[in-house]
């Protein structure tokens, strides 16, 4: 280990630099906006040295190449990358691509639309309708010409937030993960081999996939002794996180300090701010709900791949995240949606969901009756269907709550090929049965994964045969749009 005093001071030459420019606005949490791509000798050695803005970074060097963790709160968006030659046998470029969303839409006959008319059609496809405005688009390289790649560094909430491609087989190597780091992995397209046990166990290997078992949490943690990430036959795309212990201990109170304010990375100044949801919709003006515009993650050819946005949530303000089932969905933004915990209110904190038809007629079949302009948010407290919780600990994610064909493990879908959802939604509330909370009330805050259908098969083997097993994994019911109830099943 040798210590590095500056951030600009470079790895060691490995063969022929080339350097890449990326244009991008400075701001005061990011000290360079200089990517250098190091060519790799020719026996297709490969180092990847992160360079941290606060704190000594590290250098490790390993024969098949070395990812080093050094976090700080502070962002740093210079790295030194020398990907190895790709799997055709010449080094392709391995530069994922960093735009700031153009402002205003993307046809001219939007501009004289309704809000309802614009959405999706004239934004980029994958950005929400309630935060269609101020994301950043990363793209990524041809996998075929481009072993690995790994993006530049956001910092959100005091988490560091990377993008990492491998082709299929490829690896990129985990030494380095500080005792007082820990560091998180979510996949989004493909599989890694042996990184954890959320997955399946084939031929010698787990498998981690895009989904984890439905119903239940997993956690996405990576093993401080863990060597390397490989990718399986399909070539893997995930997220790579990483936070300060001392953050994972802490508790998050406030949206005004940190670590509520400790965002940054390329192009986030002036568009990443927390918005408060009652900005979009007036309902939500009197509760503490709070959204972050995200990360529209593309592949190589521009189709969208996942969504990344942010959320917090205070847990006396009873919002829930709103009871919903995606049914205004359709073919072309439909989504998987999961949801991992970084800052959790309370233990039981996590989701909801109801499962349909479940009238419970045994130990409260009369709920009382929810004010019908508060059955938005408060729907759960007091519905009369059976409801499960998933509670989350920071660093777990749940798996699908939504309708699944057993058959194949394909998510069903409704006459607008949407995926369709049992209703559910975040749970946040009292931790005590007089209605208490904790002194001083905490905010949940979570990451959501939006995961286009064609990725988020389920391997059947993580499915239970048992029946009435699944109840809210078999929506059979229409949504209103296709010719269901008003606000649908349980609403």
């Amino acid at each position: 280990l040798k210590p590095r005093n500056s951030l600009f001071e470079r790895c060691p030459s490995l063969g022929e630099v080339q350097h890449h420019t990326r244009d991008m606005p400075a701001d005061d949490n990011t000290s360079s906006d200089d990517e250098m791509v190091q060519a790799a000798p020719k026996s297709g050695v490969s180092r990847l040295c992160l360079f941290s803005a606060a704190g000594a970074s590290l250098l490790i060097g390993a024969a098949i190449g070395v990812l080093v963790f050094h976090l700080a709160t502070r962002p740093s968006t210079t790295y030194v990358a020398a990907p190895g030659q790709g799997p055709s046998g010449t080094r392709g470029t391995c530069e994922i691509k960093v735009t700031a969303q153009e402002p205003g839409y993307l046809h001219p006959w939007c501009e004289n639309a309704t809000s309802d008319q614009r959405f999706p059609a004239c934004y980029p496809l994958g950005v929400p309708s309630w935060h269609p405005q101020d994301n950043i688009i990363a793209r990524l390289p041809d996998p075929a010409e481009c072993s690995q790649a790994v993006s530049d560094e956001w910092i959100v909430c005091g988490w560091s937030y990377r993008y990492v491609q491998l082709a299929p087989g490829e690896s990129l190597a985990t030494a380095g993960i500080p005792d007082d780091v820990r560091a998180f992995m979510k996949l989004i397209r493909g599989t890694v081999l042996d990184v954890n046990e959320n997955g399946d166990f084939v031929d010698g290997h787990w498998q981690t996939h895009v989904v984890t078992p439905p119903n239940t949490e997993r956690s996405l943690e990576i093993n401080n002794g863990l060597k390397e990430i490989k990718a399986g036959k399909d070539g893997a795309v995930f997220a790579l996180m990483t936070v300060p212990l001392t953050l994972m201990d802490s508790a998050f109170t406030s949206m005004e300090t940190a670590p509520a304010t400790t965002l940054g990375g390329p192009l986030t100044e002036g568009r990443w701010k927390w918005v408060h949801y009652g900005e979009y919709y007036d309902i939500f003006k009197p509760v503490p709900f709070y959204n972050l515009a995200g990360i529209l993650l593309q592949d190589h050819n521009g189709d969208r791949l996942n969504y990344n946005q942010w959320w917090t949530s205070n847990q006396n303000g009873n919002s829930d995240g709103g009871y919903h089932n995606h049914d205004n969905s359709f073919q072309n933004n439909t989504y998987g949606e999961l949801h991992m915990i970084m800052y959790s209110a309370a233990p039981n904190a996590g989701m909801i969901v109801q499962l349909p038809d479940t009238v419970n007629t045994l130990t409260k079949p009369n709920p009382v009756p929810v004010p019908a302009d508060k059955a938005y948010f408060y729907n759960q407290r007091g519905n009369k269907y059976v409801q499960f919780t998933v509670p989350l600990p920071p660093g777990y994610v749940h798996g699908p709550l939504w309708s699944i064909n057993v058959e194949n493990g394909k998510p069903t879908l409704d006459c607008h090929s949407a995926i369709r959802y049992p209703y559910h939604g975040q749970v946040l509330g009292p931790i005590a049965a007089d209605g208490s909370y904790s002194t001083p009330p905490r905010f949940n805050m979570w990451v959501v994964f939006e995961h286009p259908p064609q990725y988020v098969d389920v391997p059947t083997d993580m499915l239970q045969y048992v029946d009435n097993a699944y109840l809210q994994n078999v929506v059979t019911y229409p949504s209103q749009p296709c010719g269901g109830p008003p606000g649908g099943v349980g609403a």
